[in-house]
């Protein structure tokens, strides 16, 4: 499971002091008279500093909302369904933007095979709660997935004979649970998707609820940016 973090981050501007020398000014004659300011540019005048901060502060707000649905998101990891790739309270940064490309050109947004995903809340997590998931991109449209004895085999027609998902991947985990022998053909503009926690229980995927609509994919994970000893690009 995964949770968004709120983008709540504030932009701060310095200041500084001139220090190059004012021009001279002339002096003006006693007998000049100057109009009074008009009662429209006194009030604009009382007005214009709050107004300008507010409609900075509205645009930095509404900035904020625009990278946050359709560029990046922050997320934090909720959960084991990915170690030992991801853990527990990682910090993540999600690219929404690849997603975003794809809807402008109407076309479905399909990730790389390997990817790691995060789905919408429309999917129920193992106890029955609508959450967001994250997990690993592992078959694509038309591909044939193929669970034995601990083993993924991908089969499409550039592999008739199938290969080893996680050595194609240079994935080090534990064997696969199924509780029998699986075979599944991903649909078209859908795609299979596995956490890395592949024991019994360990991860709710599509193992549990078959391939999934692309539709259903909120973007796919860019960074950790936390803890910081860990942070690396993905």
């Amino acid at each position: 499971m995964i949770e968004p973090m709120d983008p709540t981050q504030q932009n701060k501007q310095s200041s500084q002091l001139s220090t190059e020398p004012q021009a001279h000014k002339p002096e003006v004659s006693a007998d000049v008279t100057t109009q009074p300011p008009s009662a429209w540019h006194t009030v604009w005048q009382k007005i214009e500093g709050p107004a300008s901060l507010a409609l900075f502060i509205g645009g930095v707000f509404g900035a904020a909302m625009l990278i946050n649905q359709f560029i990046f998101q922050a997320y934090y990891v909720d959960g084991t369904s990915m170690t030992p790739t991801l853990h527990n309270n990682d910090r993540l940064i999600i690219d929404k933007f690849s997603k975003t490309l794809a809807a402008v050109q109407s076309k479905p947004y399909i990730p790389e095979r390997g990817q790691i995903v995060v789905l919408d809340s429309s999917l129920l997590d193992q106890n029955g709660n609508n959450e967001q998931l994250i997990k690993r991109v592992v078959g694509l449209p038309g591909d044939i997935i193929d669970i034995k004895d601990g083993v993924v085999t991908i089969k499409n027609s550039g592999h008739p004979d199938g290969f080893n998902l996680d050595s194609s991947l240079g994935l080090k985990l534990a064997p696969t649970y199924s509780i029998a022998s699986t075979e599944i053909t991903v649909p078209k503009d859908e795609v299979f998707v596995m956490g890395d926690n592949r024991a019994p229980n360990g991860s709710f995927d599509s193992r549990s609820f078959g391939p999934i609509d692309s539709k259903k994919i909120q973007g796919r994970l860019l960074a950790r940016i936390y803890p910081f000893s860990d942070g690396r690009l993905f």
